[in-house]
């Protein structure tokens, strides 16, 4: 006997999430390292999360965290703050 459209069990299909590593980063020793690096060269002159985000090839919200520990540390200091802040080197 053939079934038709209504006899047939569709069975759900895995979709994949190619996702890249260089996005998934988080806040670690060596972006922090690579950030004061390129601070002693003098290569920023103002910084914004966009910025690192595009320098370092990291989420917006990973630059985010990465300009605030800096920040702590006083590397830097906060410009103007709000929606998109603005860091100067301290």
């Amino acid at each position: 006997m053939a079934r038709g459209k209504r006899g047939r069990k569709e069975e759900p299909t895995e979709t994949k999430r190619v996702v890249s590593l260089e996005t998934q980063i988080e806040v670690t020793g060596d972006i922090i390292k690579r950030f004061e690096r390129d601070l002693k060269r003098g290569s920023f002159k103002v910084i914004t999360p966009y910025q690192l985000a595009q320098a370092y090839s990291i989420r917006v919200s990973t630059a985010r965290k990465l300009l605030r520990a800096a920040a702590e540390k006083g590397l830097i200091k906060l410009y103007s703050g709000g929606r998109n802040p603005i860091y100067v080197k301290a």
